[in-house]
């Protein structure tokens, strides 16, 4: 007993350790994506990246703050080790704002605010790129003071919704408008948002692997269901597509009693009419019943 328990808790120290070197590999080359600012480098682009890759780690802020100070040189460097001689602890959103009010535009709450709200989702823009586009607007507002933290989920979800096109129906079928009083994450959103993207256009491809040469579809058919015909349709739309020399011998789902269409097994050259259906009958050969 005390064998295999001193083996479990080598086990389980030497699973701590690994977990450890994982995780600290992974964050070296999370910090190396980011780009290095000294002070002279165009400002705004790299706090645009550098927000959105923080953003996206979910560790310690510790840890975003070890990579941010790690990414800077030179005059930028110097602002932040002003800021830990006063507060060591400094969080990763304070480092933003000091190097924001150093080095960025001069712009005040309303004129970043006013960006933000008048931000509008643009023709061919997907959803989820126009909120990535909006949540930089909010962060620029949030630093400079014209939104608080605790009001950015709120606040992009009101936005998302004014400035979406019209009857946009990612924003139906995820009923964002409904959902003010608990509004989601950025994380939350972008995930959701992404996965309903790829289902939609998932949909789209099949309906128009389906569709007439007339135009005619089967999500606007007002005729009686015929499974029979829409199986045919489908398979062929699979064959030409070529999924069947992907997975061989498969097909599409076949609808409850619809069987394939017969073979025409008539040798070619051999007029119609000349051999007919094929006949079958039983008999009995030394007793034993067979078909013939």
């Amino acid at each position: 007993n005390w064998a295999a328990a001193s083996a479990n808790d080598w086990a389980k120290a030497l699973g701590q350790i690994l977990e450890k070197v994982v995780l600290s590999q992974a964050m070296l080359n999370s910090c190396r994506e980011l780009r290095l600012f000294s002070g002279v480098e165009e400002f705004e682009p790299w706090l645009e990246h550098t927000t959105e890759m923080l953003q996206e780690w979910a560790v310690p802020d510790a840890e975003k703050r070890r990579c941010l100070i790690e990414s800077l040189s030179g005059p930028a460097l110097d602002v932040i080790r002003t800021l830990k001689l006063i507060d060591p602890g400094v969080s990763v959103k304070d480092c933003l704002e000091a190097l924001d009010h150093t080095f960025g535009s001069v712009e005040g709450p309303e004129d970043s605010y006013c960006k933000f709200l008048n931000s509008r989702q643009q023709i061919g823009e997907k959803i989820s790129a126009y909120i990535q586009r909006l949540e930089r607007l909010l962060q620029r507002a949030v630093m400079r003071g014209a939104v608080t933290a605790e009001q950015m989920d709120r606040t992009r979800l009101a936005q998302i919704v004014r400035g979406a096109q019209y009857q946009n129906p990612i924003l139906l079928h995820l009923q964002l408008r409904e959902r003010w009083e608990h509004p989601p994450s950025y994380s939350q959103l972008i995930k959701e948002v992404r996965e309903e993207e790829e289902r939609q256009a998932a949909s789209e491809f099949w309906e128009a692997q389906t569709l007439e040469p007339d135009g005619h579809s089967a999500g606007k058919c007002h005729n009686e269901e015929n499974p029979s015909l829409v199986y045919g349709k489908l398979k062929i739309s699979w064959e030409r597509s070529g999924s069947c020399q992907r997975v061989r011998g498969r097909g599409p789902p076949r609808p409850a009693g619809v069987e394939d269409s017969p073979r025409n097994n008539r040798p070619a050259g051999i007029p119609a009419g000349l051999i007919g259906p094929r006949a079958e009958v039983m008999v009995k050969i030394e007793g034993a019943e067979c078909k013939a």
